[in-house]
């Protein structure tokens, strides 16, 4: 008797120390951040993990398919930077990262030849003024696009007052700068990120691409399918697809299972600990709705004031190659004239401010491996618009954009088929990627201290966490920023439990 009475006091301490390793663990979102907080959490031995993902995937703003003869990444694509950067850390063994050239071939509406040192010169410039240390060091509450256009337009009289041909150009290329800015911002408005800000470049090439394979790859070595598809972790049963979180039902007074999460399909989970990685764009739409009871004022204040916009792609796939081997992509100049004859010769699709959709395309990429692809990127108010095209107006539009920048030099052939993004419409996702205001500057709400601190119940446990790259506090808009905040907050659970 003394015996059993001893097996059962062991075997009730082993359970109730496995019970405690083993909280109920939900995460919102199977995104990189989701994945990142899910991986550690079984590299742990944490078995007790359900990630909810609303779309009928995994990735997130990651999102890679197969188009024409290999991927094309519709959201993230590059791996910006080598030092400190947990992406390249990850995949640096495996012989996948190629660096890729971007352009400095710029094109002229009015077909005016525009060389290839005046090109270089005209990207230097703009990277002078929005490079990485440029936009930095200035006075505290201005926006970039004050501080950028006021230094673009100092500096090219400065450059070019003697010299009138040159300086036509230079001013039609602010427009090429506002689209810069838009794209690695992803605003809508330039008038909308703070023009000082904590964003953090890691250093070492910023345009390391993914060879073809996409950079859902990323996501196979976090769930370790790669390289020993035998070892992968348990993600098959972990992951419920389709699953719209509409409530997160949260007491701070109960010290066991304090969360309910309900889906859309009237499902419901309960959990200790819930990890929220839904994107800032979700959050700013649906706090007041979400949650029950609201968040803390602190943080609904930080969802408000962290910026959020898009960008778009368009993948375009035609039916034979016009452009060399050797092509690294191009960049479109505006003159003010075309502007406005584009509403006559092509009054197809959204305007906005006077202004047609195709004068806010202004760059085109080649795919690695993909020989009749090219990549469109397009930035702005219209954006939002311009998702909800119709396919039998966007491609006759882009193929008169094309052959009017290009037709002097290239014969381009027909378009065969396009892929565009919809990361404003997707109501799962609501934009591309944060970035600071002059609001949030202003009042001093960061990413770091508001909206990534959990939420604690009475004994001091983090019962709803914020993941994903708009709680990072300097590599914001970024994967391995997500991937990071991923991994801080399953290291909170862990660290809880040790």
């Amino acid at each position: 008797m003394k015996l059993l009475k001893l097996v059962l006091v062991v075997f009730l301490q082993i359970y109730t120390r496995v019970s405690a390793k083993s909280p109920p663990i939900i995460i919102i979102g199977a995104g990189s951040a989701g994945i990142a907080a899910a991986a550690r959490l079984f590299e742990n031995n944490y078995t007790n993990v359900k990630i909810l993902e609303a779309e009928n995937r995994i990735g997130g703003r990651i999102r890679s398919v197969f188009f024409g003869e290999a991927f094309v990444d519709l959201g993230a694509e590059s791996c910006h930077g080598t030092k400190d950067n947990v992406v390249y850390d990850l995949v640096k063994d495996f012989n996948i990262l190629r660096h890729s050239d971007a352009s400095n071939a710029v094109y002229y509406s009015s077909k005016k030849t525009i060389t290839r040192e005046f090109g270089e010169e005209i990207i230097s410039l703009i990277d002078s003024v929005y490079g990485p240390d440029g936009h930095r060091n200035v006075v505290e509450g201005r926006s970039l696009g004050w501080y950028c256009m006021k230094k673009y337009n100092s500096t090219i009289y400065d450059k070019y007052q003697k010299n009138p041909d040159k300086l036509e150009v230079a001013k039609s290329s602010m427009d090429l700068l506002r689209h810069i800015v838009l794209d690695y911002e992803g605003a809508f408005s330039w008038f909308d990120p703070s023009a000082k800000s904590d964003y953090t470049d890691c250093e070492g090439d910023k345009q390391l691409k993914w060879n073809g394979m996409g950079y859902e790859t990323i996501l196979d070595i976090l769930m370790k399918k790669i390289p020993d598809p035998a070892k992968q972790l348990p993600f098959n049963q972990a992951v419920l697809l389709n699953k719209e979180v509409t409530k997160v039902l949260w007491n701070k007074n109960s010290s066991q299972n304090g969360v309910t999460v309900v889906c859309s399909d009237r499902t419901n989970y309960t959990a200790d600990h819930v990890i929220l990685t839904t994107s800032i764009g979700v959050l700013k739409e649906r706090q007041r709705s979400m949650f029950i009871p609201s968040l803390p004022r602190v943080k609904r204040e930080a969802i408000r004031h962290i910026g959020f916009g898009a960008v778009m792609k368009i993948a375009l796939r035609f039916k034979t190659k016009w452009w060399e081997d050797n092509f690294s992509g191009f960049l479109l100049i505006w003159n003010e004239s075309d502007k406005l004859r584009v509403l006559e010769e092509f009054p197809q699709g959204p305007i906005k401010r006077g202004r047609s959709w195709l004068t806010e395309l202004y760059s085109v990429y080649p795919v690695a491996h993909n020989p009749n692809v090219l990549i469109a990127w397009l930035t702005g108010e219209v954006v939002p618009e311009v998702e909800r095209m119709e396919e039998e107006t966007m491609i006759p539009g882009i193929e008169y954009l094309l052959k009017k920048f290009m037709g002097h030099k290239y014969n381009i052939s027909k378009l065969d088929a396009i892929i565009k993004t919809s990361w404003y419409s997707n109501p799962h996702f609501r934009g591309s990627y944060s970035y600071q205001t002059p609001k949030a500057r202003r009042s001093q709400v960061t990413a770091e201290m508001e909206l990534a601190q959990p939420v604690l119940n009475k004994n001091g446990k983090p019962i709803l966490q914020f993941a994903g790259e708009a709680t990072h506090a300097y590599f914001y808009s970024t994967v391995h920023g997500a991937i990071e905040t991923g991994f801080r907050e399953a290291d909170r659970i862990i660290n809880l439990y040790k």
